[in-house]
C-alpha cells in the first residue's frame, strides 16, 4: 500500500504544475514588450539629442551657474571705445590703454604659508617707491580678498618695469606672487579743444558720450565688455575662462583738421577785438552736404570739459567764483552746447537771397524787373525804413544795395502763403537732420500770424528765427544748382579691424530752385561782393559771391546787432561755402557794421583757399583791399567822428521815432506814433522774444 502510494501518490500532479510554470509568454505579449522597449529607447535617444542642443545653446549661462556654485572670482574685461578721425585719417579722439595694479592678498598669504610676501612687497617698493609698511598693512587687513586695487592708470612702461623686476627677483631665487595688472582705457583728445562742439566728450568709463559725435554715435563707438571667470577646482587650483571684449567702431568724420584749426585761430583773434556774445562759423561742401569745419568763440578742453577756466570766455573770474555749484553746472552746460545747431536767431539780410529765389521760381518777378526805393514804406500800421534812398534799381542792384524797400515789394508779390512755403522748402522751421545732438528747429510765422507786416519783414529776414546749420544748408542749395543736401559730419564707420561697415552717403533731400535761378543768383551774389555791400569780403584774385546780413536784436533799441556773412568761392561754382555769424560785438563802438562778419570771413578764406588748392582766377593788378576801419560798400551808414552811425531820413517821408540806416543797420520794425501796430505782428515779435535764445542767440 505504501509502495503503491509512493509510486502514484501526488507526483504526477507536481510534474504538471512545473510544466505550467515554465510555459512562455504568449506571442502577443512579447510583441507588446518589444514595442514598448523600442519606444522608450527612441525617447531616450531624442532626449539625449535635445540635451546636447540645450547644452550648446546655453553653454555660457550654464557655465556661469556652475561657477557661481564654486569658490570663484570674476572680472570685467573692458572694451576699447572706437576712435574718431578727421576726413584725412588724423586722430581727433582715441582711447589709450592703461593699467590698474591689482593685489591678491589671499594668494600672497596662503602660497607656501606666505613665504613670498616680503619678496613681493620689496619688489613693489623698489619699482614704484611704495611704502612697504602700507602694503603689508593693506594685505594683512584683506587676507580673504582676491581683488584689491592698489594703484590706478599705470602706463605700459610702468607695468613692464615691474614685470622686469619680477623676473629679476626670480633670478635671485625669490618669487613675486599675487600681483597682476588690469587693463583700463582712457579717452584722449590729442588736440584738446579742437572741434570740441563737433566731438563732444566721453568720461573715463567710455560707456557714455556727451554732446557732439560722442553722444550721437555712442552706440557705434561703444563695444561689448568681455568677462574673465575664475574658480577653484577640486584640487584648489585656479581655473579661468575668458570671453574677449568686442571693441567699438571707428568714426571717420567729414571734418578737416587744418580748416578747423584755421577757423578757430581766426575766431580767437577776432574775439579779442569784438568781444561778441557769440561767434559761430561753419564751412561746408555745397556739393554733398559735408561739414568741413564748425567752430565758435567758446571752446573747452575735451580732455577736461569741466575745467571752469573755459568759462572765462563768458564770465569774469569774480563771477565764476561767486557761482553756486548748480549755477556752475548750468554755465558749463551752456558752454558745451553747439551754437551752430542749438541756437536760433533772426537771420537779417542774408535771407533776401531766399526771398528773391522764391519770387523768381513762382514767376512773381523776372530778372529784368526794376524797383523803386524811396526810403521805406508804411505797412500794416508800421513804418519800415530802408537803409537809404536807392531810387531806381534793377533786381541785382536790390541785392547789391541790400534794399529793404524793394524786398518788401517782392515779398508782397509773393504773398504770405508762398513765403511760408518756400521758407519750409529751404529747411527753415524744421531740423536739418544733421548727425549732431541738440539741433533746434527755429521759429516761423504761421498762416494766422503772417499778416502784411509779417510778410514785409520776413521778406528781408526779420521776425522769424533760424539756426546756422539751416542757413548754410539752404544757401548751398542756391549756389549748387538747386539741390538741398542733408548736412552731415560723418562719412564712414569702420570696425576695430579697419574694415568699412557703413558708408554715410550724401542725401539729396529735395530740389529748392531751378538751375536757371541758381545761375542768376550766383552772378548777383558775385556783384554783391565785387561792387555791392559785401566789399569787405573781397579777396584779391578770387571770384567771391556772398551776402551780408545785419539783424537788429530785440528790443529794437539800436544797441545790439547780429552780423553775418555767407559766401562761396569761386562764385560761379563754389567748392566751399563759409558762413560767419557775429552776435552782439560789444567790444566795438559801432556794432551796426556788417564788416565785422565779412572781414572775419575774408581772413579765414584767405588761408583756407590755398590749402584746398583753389587758386586765383582774376588779375590782381589794380585791385585794392577794402577799407577795414569803416565799410566802404554801397549802403553802409555814414559815421560821425566817434564812429557812430549818422541817421538820415528820406525827405519825402514824415519823421519817425527810429530809422534803419543800411545793410549794416538794416532790419527793424518801428512804431509810427500815429498808427497802432498790427496785432498779429506784435504777437509774432513777442513770440520771438519769448522763445528763449531765439533772438538773443
Amino acid at each position: 500500500m505504501r509502495a503503491s502510494r509512493e509510486k502514484g501518490g501526488g507526483r504526477p500532479a507536481a510534474k504538471k504544475n512545473d510544466n505550467q510554470k515554465k510555459r512562455p509568454f504568449a506571442r502577443y505579449m512579447r510583441k507588446k514588450l518589444a514595442f514598448t522597449a523600442g519606444i522608450v529607447a527612441l525617447l531616450l535617444f531624442v532626449l539625449m539629442i535635445r540635451l546636447q542642443a540645450i547644452g550648446r545653446e546655453n553653454n555660457e549661462e550654464y557655465q556661469r551657474i556652475v561657477y557661481s556654485q564654486q569658490n570663484y572670482e570674476s572680472r570685467t574685461i573692458a572694451f576699447r571705445r572706437g576712435d574718431i578721425l578727421d576726413r584725412n585719417g588724423t586722430v581727433l579722439a582715441t582711447t589709450t590703454k592703461l593699467y590698474n595694479l591689482i593685489l591678491d592678498p589671499y594668494i600672497m598669504t596662503t602660497d607656501d604659508d606666505g613665504a613670498h610676501v616680503e619678496d613681493t612687497l620689496n619688489a613693489l617698493a623698489e619699482c614704484y617707491g611704495y611704502s612697504v609698511d602700507d602694503l603689508r598693512e593693506r594685505i594683512y587687513a584683506n587676507t580673504e580678498s582676491r581683488y584689491l586695487i592698489y594703484a590706478r592708470e599705470l602706463t605700459e612702461e610702468e607695468m613692464n618695469s615691474f614685470l622686469d623686476k619680477k623676473a629679476e627677483v626670480a633670478e635671485q631665487g625669490g618669487e613675486v606672487v599675487g600681483v597682476w595688472f588690469e587693463t583700463k582705457y582712457k579717452r584722449i583728445y590729442p588736440y584738446n579743444d579742437l572741434a570740441c562742439w563737433v566731438l563732444g566728450f566721453s568720461r573715463d568709463d567710455s560707456t557714455v558720450g556727451s554732446y557732439g559725435i560722442e553722444q550721437y554715435y555712442n552706440d557705434e563707438l561703444v563695444g561689448i565688455n568681455g568677462r574673465e571667470y575664475g574658480y577653484l577646482n577640486d584640487e584648489s587650483n585656479m581655473e579661468r575662462v575668458i570671453k574677449s571684449a568686442q571693441d567699438g567702431n571707428t568714426i571717420v568724420t567729414t571734418i578737416d583738421v587744418t580748416i578747423q584749426r584755421i577757423i578757430q585761430e581766426k575766431i580767437a583773434a577776432a574775439q579779442e577785438e569784438l568781444q561778441a556774445a557769440n561767434i559761430g562759423v561753419i564751412a561746408m561742401d555745397p556739393d554733398n552736404g559735408e561739414i568741413l569745419a564748425m567752430a565758435g568763440d567758446a571752446v573747452f578742453d575735451c580732455n577736461n570739459p569741466s575745467d571752469t577756466s573755459a568759462l572765462l570766455a563768458r564770465y569774469t573770474q569774480e563771477e565764476i567764483d561767486a557761482m553756486s555749484q548748480e549755477e556752475l553746472t548750468t554755465a558749463l552746460a551752456e558752454l558745451w552746447r553747439n551754437f551752430c545747431v542749438s541756437y536760433t536767431y533772426e537771420p537779417g539780410s542774408t535771407a533776401k537771397v531766399f526771398t528773391v529765389a522764391a519770387a523768381l521760381e513762382e514767376a512773381r518777378i523776372t530778372t529784368g524787373d526794376t524797383f523803386e526805393c524811396d526810403g521805406g514804406e508804411y505797412v500794416g500800421g508800421w513804418r519800415i525804413n530802408c537803409n537809404d534812398v536807392h531810387g531806381h534799381q534793377t533786381l541785382t542792384e536790390t541785392l547789391m544795395n541790400s534794399c529793404n524797400d524793394a524786398l518788401m515789394g517782392i515779398a508782397d508779390r509773393l504773398g504770405g502763403d508762398e513765403l511760408l512755403h518756400y521758407q519750409s522748402l529751404f529747411g527753415f522751421g524744421s531740423r536739418t537732420g544733421i548727425d549732431l545732438p541738440g539741433e533746434e528747429s527755429g521759429l516761423l510765422q504761421t498762416a494766422d500770424t503772417m499778416d502784411v507786416s509779417a510778410v514785409a519783414t520776413n521778406g528781408f529776414g526779420q521776425n522769424y528765427n533760424i539756426t546756422m546749420i539751416q542757413q548754410v544748408a539752404a544757401y548751398c542749395s542756391i549756389v549748387n544748382g538747386g539741390t538741398y543736401y542733408e548736412p552731415h559730419v560723418v562719412r564712414q564707420i569702420k570696425n576695430s579691424d579697419g574694415a568699412v561697415v557703413e558708408e554715410v552717403d550724401s542725401v539729396e533731400v529735395r530740389q529748392t530752385v531751378s538751375a536757371d535761378t541758381s545761375e542768376y543768383l550766383k552772378e548777383a551774389l558775385f556783384d554783391v561782393v565785387d561792387i555791392g555791400t559785401g566789399g569787405n569780403a573781397r579777396i584779391a584774385g578770387y571770384e567771391v559771391g556772398g551776402k551780408t546780413g545785419t539783424a537788429e536784436k530785440q528790443p529794437r533799441d539800436k544797441t545790439n546787432y547780429l552780423l553775418s556773412f555767407i559766401g562761396g568761392v569761386p562764385a560761379s561754382d563754389p567748392e566751399i561755402v563759409l558762413y560767419v555769424v557775429v552776435d552782439a560785438p560789444s567790444g566795438v563802438e559801432n556794432q551796426a557794421q556788417s564788416r565785422h562778419a565779412s572781414t572775419l570771413w575774408r581772413e579765414i578764406m584767405e588761408e583756407i583757399l590755398p590749402y584746398l588748392n583753389i587758386y586765383p582766377t582774376r588779375e590782381v593788378e589794380g585791385e585794392t583791399e577794402p577799407e577795414t576801419t569803416a565799410d566802404n560798400t554801397a549802403g553802409e551808414p555814414e559815421t560821425d567822428a566817434d564812429g557812430n552811425p549818422v541817421e538820415t531820413e528820406p525827405e519825402t517821408e514824415p519823421e519817425t521815432a527810429n530809422n534803419v540806416t543800411d545793410d549794416s543797420y538794416e532790419n527793424g520794425i518801428f512804431d509810427d506814433p500815429n498808427v497802432a501796430p498790427s496785432e498779429s505782428t506784435e504777437e509774432s515779435a513777442q513770440e520771438s522774444t519769448e522763445n528763449g535764445e531765439n533772438t538773443e542767440a
